[in-house]
């Protein structure tokens, strides 16, 4: 109660510092002698970060296409940092014009509600979406309704989604039954020898999701996780968690992959693309990592034909569509760099951008009709067009208990605490209350 009351003092001097005493300190102009205008987008998608892969080059897309009237200039931030960054800025009221949503990047739901929607820090996109009926065609109505707070139009919604499931080396794992259609037990059941790429550092993505799949197959385990997305989950000894967490402890000890400890992205990503795993749990966007383009990254004679894509056993797709999509504004920006920002999202959704965007990444829009050159293209990489085909109208879509931890339990403490759990300082009981103590410092 306490710690609710000092957020709500916080916030409320965080809100009389930049609008009570009327002194807004304003961003300096981006507008270029020639006319141009120029914004810096901070943004984690950049540098080694997978996300990379298909975003920078879509920012020279829109330069290339706007070249002379408006320009983006990437300023890489590491994803673990990015949250902090931006809550700095918020705070100095230094908010760069366009801002991952959260859910991405670490930003936290609870902040952003009590902060940027509190403060009015997010422009109403109201306007744009009524202006640009063809690009709210494309958007997701879950996340269109979920991203509209008191009538404002608060974030871009999703126009993608892109459900995550896994993939595996078929030249290692053999299975006479697909994946999506074995049950959790049988799958782990039939793992034998094969090894999984775990992660345990940073948000220790790739186990949760695996955890994620494994609460999904409880019985009542999916509608704990759906209904738990908003408000955040803060108590996790829930009997159907710690049995989860149970099947996790022993699936790490019996079939984590050598670097489990200590691992993070690139350690999971390294240990499956250098055949010393046989399963990792990843997004979509993993994709890109399989072609012969990205050769340097494999080792050990693995061959990205080799990897074939599925969703979780019991027919479990994870997908979360209750979400503040991909970006916002900020309020504070000049009406010409909103502009720039309403192109940008204007041509993020595009027909042709969306195409690409699934192409590279994987994932699915039902507001576009595709076009025959991206149904041809996208056969041509056939992890992704496994991924979409193993989605069909009995797959039931879970959101991943990473989704519903406070920030700073799914970006940092449970990986923390997971290599307490595999060498069993920890049992699942104890990881649970551990987990909710975690959570409740978070509030």
């Amino acid at each position: 109660m306490k710690k609710r009351l000092l957020s709500m003092i916080l916030s409320g001097i965080l809100a009389v510092g930049m609008f009570g005493c009327g002194v807004k300190e304003q961003r300096q102009s981006s507008k270029s002698a020639d006319g141009e205008i120029k914004v810096t987008f901070p943004t984690y998608m950049a540098g080694e970060n997978v996300g990379a892969t298909f975003f920078i080059p879509q920012i020279e897309r829109f330069n290339k296409k706007y070249d002379g009237k408006y320009e983006i200039v990437i300023e890489e931030v590491p994803q673990a940092s990015y949250s902090e960054k931006i809550k700095q800025l918020a705070q100095q009221n230094k908010l760069p014009v366009i801002v991952h949503s959260p859910g991405s990047g670490g930003i936290d739901l609870q902040w952003f509600k009590n902060v940027v929607i509190a403060n009015d820090m997010a422009y109403d996109l109201t306007s744009f979406a009524e202006s640009h009926p063809e690009t709210t065609a494309r958007w997701n109505e879950e996340s269109i309704k979920y991203s509209t707070i008191n009538g404002k139009l608060v974030a871009k919604p999703l126009a993608v989604i892109r459900p995550v499931g896994l993939y595996y080396n078929s030249s290692m794992y053999e299975s006479d039954k697909n994946i999506k259609d074995q049950t959790m037990d049988e799958f782990i059941g039939g793992l034998g020898t094969n090894l999984i790429a775990f992660q345990t550092a940073d948000n220790a993505w790739t186990t949760g999701l695996l955890l994620s799949a494994i609460i999904a197959n409880q019985d009542g385990g999916s509608e704990l996780l759906n209904k738990s997305v908003d408000e955040k989950l803060y108590d996790y000894t829930d009997p159907i968690i710690v049995k989860s967490v149970g099947i996790l402890q022993k699936l790490m000890q019996s079939n984590g992959a050598s670097n489990t400890v200590g691992a993070a992205y690139a350690d999971a990503a390294n240990a499956f693309m250098s055949k010393q795993a046989s399963i990792i749990c990843n997004g979509s966007w993993m994709a890109s990592e399989f072609g012969e383009d990205s050769s340097d990254k494999w080792g050990n004679g693995f061959n990205g034909a080799d990897v074939k894509a599925t969703i979780y056993p019991g027919n479990i797709a994870l997908v979360n569509t209750n979400t503040f999509g991909e970006f916002w504004i900020s309020n504070s920006a000049t009406d010409k760099e909103k502009e720039l920002a309403e192109a940008f999202l204007e041509f993020r959704d595009s027909k042709e951008e969306i195409e690409a965007l699934i192409l590279a990444e994987g994932g699915v829009c039902t507001g576009i009709e595709y076009s025959n050159s991206f149904l041809d293209k996208q056969k041509e990489t056939p992890v992704l067009f496994e991924l979409a085909e193993s989605i069909d109208d009995t797959t039931k879509y879970s959101a991943s208990i990473l989704d519903v931890m406070p920030a700073s339990l799914a970006d940092v403490e449970f990986g923390k605490l997971l290599p307490k759990l595999i060498d069993n300082t920890l049992t699942a009981e104890q990881f649970c209350v551990e987990l909710t103590k975690k959570a409740e410092e978070a509030k």
